[in-house]
């Protein structure tokens, strides 16, 4: 019978940077505590390069350029005037990093979009925060 070699991402965490674009030398975990993380998938445009003279009458197709999606965390809200999420909405850009449980870590610059405390009810307070990478994320092995 096969060993998996899944895992499940409890330890994850989600930083950010003291810098902007690629500029952070510290990262700084930030404090709520992070129900889930989305990373920032990729996808690459398609350009359509057919012509009159296009074998088989098929489609042709050229790469286009890579965007990335939008990475989102999920968080227990705990109000505080030091919010680090809220600086990060305010400032509008910054570094971010993501370190998986097995210590890799994903840098990217990004756009802050959206920053959602948490509402009062009687359940948890769940918040949320959304960053837009601005280039390429890289991923560094762990150390």
């Amino acid at each position: 019978m096969p060993v998996t070699s899944a895992t499940i991402g409890m330890k994850a965490t989600f930083s950010i940077g003291d810098g902007v674009d690629g500029g952070s030398t510290t990262y700084t975990k930030v404090g709520f505590e992070i129900t889930t993380i989305t990373s920032p998938g990729m996808t690459r445009e398609t350009i359509d390069v057919t012509h009159l003279d296009s074998e088989d009458d098929a489609r042709e197709y050229i790469a286009g350029l890579l965007d990335t999606d939008p990475a989102t965390i999920a968080f227990n809200y705990n109000a505080s005037a030091t919010d680090a999420l809220y600086a990060a909405m305010l400032a509008g850009k910054g570094d971010f990093r993501i370190t998986f449980p097995n210590g890799v870590k994903m840098d990217f610059s990004g756009i802050a979009q959206s920053w959602k405390p948490g509402d009062p009810s009687t359940t948890t307070m769940a918040g949320e925060f959304t960053v837009k990478p601005s280039g390429i994320p890289t991923l560094t092995a762990a150390s």
